[in-house]
C-alpha cells in the first residue's frame, strides 16, 4: 500500500474513493483513464476560453470537478467547481484570471498519477519532447527496450512528468505553449540538472539557437534529421553521464 501514500499525502481522500470503487484494481483503472483525458482537457478548457464558449467551459469543467470527486481529490474538485460556476455565469473576468490556477491543477494531479501508477517495473523512463507525432515514433522505435518511453506534445507535458525517477530528456525546442527553452528553465529554477540528462533535438542549427542551447548544462544537441546511429550515440552519453556522478 505504500503507493497509495503518495495519494493520501497530496490530499487525496484515497479511503472514501476505494469505498465508491469497491476494490483497488478497478479505482487504479480509472485513476489511469483520468490521467490519460487530463491534457485533452487542457488543451479543450483552452479553446473554449479563448472563444467565450461559457457553455461547453461549464460543461467541461463540471465532468472534470465530478470525476476528481470520484476519485477522491475533493479540494481540486472544489477549484474545478468554481471554474464550471464561472461557465454557466458566463464570468469571463474569473475565467480569464483564474485559467492559469485551473492548469495548473489539473497538471498537477496529471504529474502524480504518472508517478503513482508507474507500471515500468524497473525500466528506466525516459522522456521524449516533440509535437511532432512522426518524431517520437522514429525516436521510440530506435530506443532499447530497456527502457519506459514517456510521450509528451509539449513543454507542459514535459514539466508534468518529470519526477526523480526519470532518466534522461529528450527535448525539441520549437513547441507550442511552453517550448523548450522554457522546460529548461524550469530545469534551473529546480535544480534538476544535475540528476536528469538533456539532450536538445531541433531542426533549427542556428549559431544563436546552438549557443543558447548549450548556456544550459544540457548533454548534447541533435540536430534533425539524424539516423538511428545518432540516437544509440546519445543513450551512450547518457550512460556516461551516470557513471561520472
Amino acid at each position: 500500500m505504500e503507493k497509495l501514500d503518495l495519494l493520501k499525502n497530496y490530499g487525496v481522500h484515497v479511503d472514501e474513493a476505494l469505498e465508491f470503487w469497491g476494490d483497488l484494481d478497478s479505482y487504479n483503472d480509472s485513476l489511469r483513464e483520468y490521467k490519460n483525458s487530463l491534457n485533452e482537457k487542457i488543451k479543450n478548457l483552452e479553446y473554449y476560453k479563448n472563444n467565450n464558449d461559457f457553455n461547453n467551459y461549464g460543461i467541461l469543467a463540471h465532468s472534470t470537478k465530478s470525476e476528481a470527486k470520484y476519485l477522491g481529490f475533493m479540494e481540486d474538485a472544489e477549484i474545478f467547481l468554481q471554474h464550471e460556476m464561472a461557465g454557466k455565469e458566463e464570468n469571463k473576468d474569473f475565467i480569464q484570471n483564474n485559467f492559469e490556477n485551473l492548469k495548473e491543477t489539473i497538471l498537477k494531479i496529471d504529474k502524480l498519477l504518472t508517478e503513482y501508477l508507474d507500471d515500468s517495473d524497473g525500466k528506466k523512463q525516459l522522456i521524449i519532447a516533440d509535437d511532432s507525432n512522426i518524431m517520437l515514433n522514429f525516436i521510440e522505435k530506435n530506443i532499447d527496450k530497456e527502457f519506459k518511453i514517456i510521450r509528451a506534445n509539449n513543454g507542459s507535458e514535459a514539466i508534468a512528468n518529470l519526477n526523480k525517477n526519470i532518466y534522461a530528456l529528450l527535448l525539441d525546442l520549437n513547441m507550442p505553449g511552453i517550448n523548450g527553452f522554457e522546460v529548461l528553465d524550469y530545469m534551473k529554477e529546480n535544480n534538476l540538472f544535475e540528476n536528469i540528462p538533456v539532450v536538445i533535438i531541433t531542426g533549427d542549427d542556428s549559431e544563436e539557437t546552438i549557443k543558447k542551447a548549450f548556456s544550459y548544462p544540457i548533454l548534447d544537441v541533435l540536430n534533425k534529421p539524424f539516423k538511428e546511429e545518432n540516437i544509440k550515440r546519445i543513450l551512450v552519453s547518457i550512460k556516461s553521464f551516470y557513471e561520472k556522478k
